[in-house]
Order: C-alpha cells, then sequence, then structure tokens
C-alpha cells in the first residue's frame, strides 16, 4: 500500500512537493514502532506510484517482507524539487551545473528532519530511533544520503549510498571537482555503497577510493560497509532497483556469510589494464538471503607474484607487463581470475563523430555519453578524449536535460562500450525526445 501526501509544505525551502509513504503487507499501528527509510527521487521510487522509470522499491520490498528475509518496514519517498533538485542535494558545492550557483543542502537536511520526519512520526508508526531509520538515494540522491548520515548520524544510522556523484567531471576539460566532504570520524553504524561500471563520467574510481576513505575511518568491510560494483550496470533507475535488494538487506536483515563466490570480471574474459593503474579485483559474494556485495575483506594471491603489488582492499597494482592468475579468498570459498597487464598509458583514446538530423537548433551543445563534441560541419559533430582504460560509457546522445537522441526505431541511442583501447566511432541520431513533454506532476513547487 502506498500513500501519497500531495504538497507537503516545506518552511526550510520555501516550496512544495509530493511525498510517497509504503506500507508493508500487513502494516498495523499496534505493531509497531517500524523501521523506516527514507528516499530522495522519491517520484521514481515505487512502481504502483509515480513516474517512469522507477526504483520499483514497493514490489522488492513485497517480495523481501513476504518471504521473512526483510523485517516489515515504511518506506519514505521524498520528491525532488525539479530544477532545485542539485541544489537542495549539495551540501558542499553548489552543483555545477546550476547556473544560479545555489546551496541548499542544510535547508534540505532541515526539511527532512525538522519539518517531515515529525510529520511522517505523527500519522504512521515508525519508529525515531537512529539504528532503525536509514537514508537512501542514487547519483545526487547518494551524494545528499552520504552528507545527511555523516552530518546526522544520531538521525540516520543507516545509509545507503548508491551510484554517488562525488566528483564534477567537466565534459570538456574533464578536469575534475570534488563535490563531496571527506569526513575524518565514523557516522551511521552500518554503510552501503554502490557503482556501475557503465556510469560513464560518475566513475568507479571515486566512488571506490570513497570505500577505501571509510575503511579507514574504522568501518569494518563486508560488515559494517559494504560495497558493490556491478561492471555492466548504467547510472539508471533499472540498475538502481536491481541493487537496491542487496542495500537493505545489509541495513535492515540478518548477517550472514557468503554462500557464492564469483569473479566478476567486466565481460566475461581477462581483464585489461595498464602498468600502473589500479586494478578492483573484488569478487562478487552472494549471501544465502540474496544480498550480493563485491567482496572486500578477501585473501589474495596472485602468480606471477613481480607483476602486482596491493594497494588497498582487494586492490592491485600492476607492476609490469603479462598475465597474471589472481586467486581470491573468503568465507571459506575461493574463486580465481585473470588480468591482462599491457605496457602503456593507463588511458586510450576515444573518437566519435555524431551525426544528427536536419532541424537539429544551431547553437545546442551535442553530448556522447556526457561528454561535449564540437559541431564541425552542418549536421556533424565531433569529439576525442583521452580515457581511463576500463571507463564504461553508456554510448548515449543528448542536447541536455531529457532531451536525447533517438534511433530509427524511436528509441534512444545507446552503444554502450568498455574503453579498454583506442577506438573511433560513427554515431547516426534520426531525431531527438521533447522534454518539454515529460511533465513531473510531483516535484517541489513554488510553496508562495
Amino acid at each position: 500500500m502506498i500513500d501519497i501526501l500531495r504538497g507537503v509544505h516545506s518552511a526550510a525551502l520555501g516550496n512544495a512537493r509530493d511525498v510517497f509513504v509504503y506500507l508493508p503487507p500487513g502494516y498495523d499501528p499496534a505493531d509497531g514502532p517500524y523501521p523506516v527509510v527514507y528516499l530522495h527521487d522519491g517520484q521514481h521510487v515505487f512502481a504502483a506510484a509515480g513516474l517512469e522509470p522507477s526504483w520499483r522499491l514497493d514490489e522488492t520490498l513485497d517480495t523481501l517482507i513476504t518471504a521473512g528475509t526483510l523485517p516489515p518496514l515504511v518506506a519514505v519517498g521524498v520528491s525532488n524539487a525539479g530544477d532545485a533538485r542539485g541544489a537542495e542535494y549539495s551540501h558542499v558545492a553548489p552543483y555545477p551545473r546550476d547556473p544560479h550557483g545555489r546551496l541548499a543542502g542544510r535547508s534540505y537536511e532541515d526539511f527532512l528532519i525538522d519539518e517531515l520526519m515529525p510529520l511522517i512520526r505523527s500519522r504512521y508508526a515508525v519508529t525515531g530511533a537512529a539504528e532503525r531509520t536509514a537514508v537512501m538515494g542514487s547519483s545526487m540522491g547518494g551524494l545528499v544520503s552520504y552528507h545527511l548520515a555523516f552530518r546526522r548520524p544520531e538521525v540516520f544510522g543507516l545509509a545507503a549510498i548508491m551510484s554517488p556523484f562525488l566528483v564534477f567531471v567537466d565534459p570538456q576539460t574533464l578536469e575534475e571537482t570534488p563535490v563531496y566532504r571527506r569526513f575524518t570520524e565514523r557516522g551511521p553504524r552500518r554503510v552501503w555503497l554502490d557503482i556501475g561500471g557503465m556510469e560513464g563520467l560518475i566513475t568507479v574510481h571515486h566512488a571506490r577510493e570513497l570505500a577505501e576513505q571509510l575503511i579507514g575511518l574504522g568501518y569494518r568491510p563486508d560488515a559494517e560497509l559494504r560495497y558493490r560494483h556491478d561492471p555492466a550496470a548504467p547510472h539508471h533507475e533499472s540498475a538502481w532497483a536491481i541493487r537496491a535488494a542487496s542495500a537493505l538487506l545489509h541495513l535492515f536483515g540478518t548477517e550472514g556469510p557468503p554462500v557464492e563466490l564469483a569473479a566478476f570480471a567486466p565481460d566475461g574474459d581477462a581483464e585489461v589494464a595498464a602498468v600502473g593503474q589500479a586494478v578492483d579485483v573484488a569478487p562478487l559474494a552472494l549471501r544465502a538471503d540474496g544480498c550480493a556485495y563485491s567482496a572486500l575483506d578477501v585473501g589474495l594471491s596472485w602468480n606471477p607474484e613481480p607483476l602486482l603489488k596491493p594497494t588497498g582492499a582487494a586492490l592491485l597494482t600492476p607492476t609490469a607487463p603479462g598475465l597474471a592468475r589472481v586467486r581470491a579468498t573468503t568465507g571459506g570459498l575461493t574463486v580465481e581470475r585473470e588480468l591482462s597487464v599491457v605496457d602503456g598509458e593507463p588511458t586510450a583514446t576515444l573518437d566519435v563523430t555524431v551525426i544528427t538530423p536536419a532541424g537539429t537548433p544551431e547553437g545546442d551543445t551535442v553530448y556522447f555519453s556526457g561528454l561535449v563534441t564540437t559541431k564541425i560541419a552542418p549536421g556533424m559533430h565531433h569529439g576525442v578524449w583521452r580515457l581511463p582504460r576500463g571507463l564504461g560509457l553508456n554510448g548515449s546522445v543528448g542536447r541536455g536535460w531529457r532531451c536525447d537522441g533517438l534511433n530509427s526505431d524511436g528509441l534512444p541511442v545507446s552503444e554502450p562500450l568498455r574503453h579498454d583501447r583506442d577506438r573511433r566511432l560513427v554515431v547516426h541520431v534520426c531525431g531527438w525526445s521533447d522534454p518539454a513533454a515529460q511533465h513531473d506532476p510531483h516535484q517541489g513547487t513554488d510553496g508562495s
């Protein structure tokens, strides 16, 4: 069951938005207080209410709770504020694409904690205990979940940080600007952190670096902190829908050892890396309840030994070219994978030409997988970049927010690629989607 609270007003933000409340099967206030999870971008969380694409979290919760692998809990989806989303989800640095340079993360924090949470507790039998209260989100929602949980661990004792937007990578210069704070003390009791391998400029490297930082703060890997790298996953609700079950099982489920272990190479073959390029060799672990994660607390060995050196939790850095075989062991389980090390740069060239249809506005910027191209002739845009080997790109084309390049079937252009070598591509766009046709009735509105 999902209740929709229409037009919830915020004095802290000066606007209003819809809030979605999922109630578990058999919900009875007399059985409370229930654990609770607060989710950002709430209009894309539940399949039975809200918008597509969706996390379909109501279906996931129904399945897990009915199976008994997750306790009955309440999930609160807080709609984003549309054009103000970037500002509200930013604590440390203004959202780089916000022309007004606004920073409203602390006001959004005040709204959630001082205005919305008391409202939810007054209407539903949910806990106020931090150890049973989670915050959860993806992309910018992952960024704000991280800041909320580490700034206010007395409120949010559990955090799911999914595909977090941690570093702005300039799509023209590729210059990196961190937009998150590196905390020096532990925050929430348990943390889930994940990333997909096909998320382009939302990179695996930055999420993996955060995992190392958290381990440095004392979080026990594969216990208090679980990390998941899904090499084939894009930056999309469909991917978060799949990983959400494991995140919730880590935060609210029962601890248990892995029962399966698999070497999760990006394409099923030997992974290719350059000398000096750190490689994540964490195997995919599966618990009996279905929680799937990348095991960081593993024993590693490799042959031949001179080819690699350890540089972090399940991280190895090649020191010489060759073919290495890596063995990972945890929970009495062992798995092996091959790593092909090449003698060369840790980056490779991507050369892309985008052919656009007649009627494409002359002054619009055309992006390929978030990278800025340059118009070189009517209907022709071009870009050349040096990108890290192994970077996953979704192969999309766009002209800005929700204006997607379409193929001959009227579907968004998508030619995913693993950038493991020099490449030259030609991409044809047959039409464009209309962002004006994608109306969101649930986003924040001016409360004046």
